[in-house]
């Protein structure tokens, strides 16, 4: 946003946005971790180990666009 006043301070939005995205990275880093490990669990898995993975993933990847494009 543009601001007149040449004296505008933009507080600490930048750093708490690139810490949303920092934040966004390291939960879609433990999404793929998951996914991965209950991948290579043996044994019976229930529809749930396939869709937790993906689902936090999903998460950390939106979380990190929105950290680091509101940025």
């Amino acid at each position: 946003m543009a601001h007149t006043n040449p004296h505008y301070h933009p507080g600490w939005s930048g750093f708490f946005l690139a810490l949303l995205g920092i934040a966004g990275c390291l939960i879609a880093l433990t999404g793929l971790a998951v996914t991965l490990a209950l991948l290579r669990v043996e044994g019976r898995k229930a529809w749930g180990n396939y869709v937790i993975g993906p689902v936090i993933l999903v998460i950390g990847l939106a979380t990190t666009a929105a950290g680091f494009q509101l940025l």
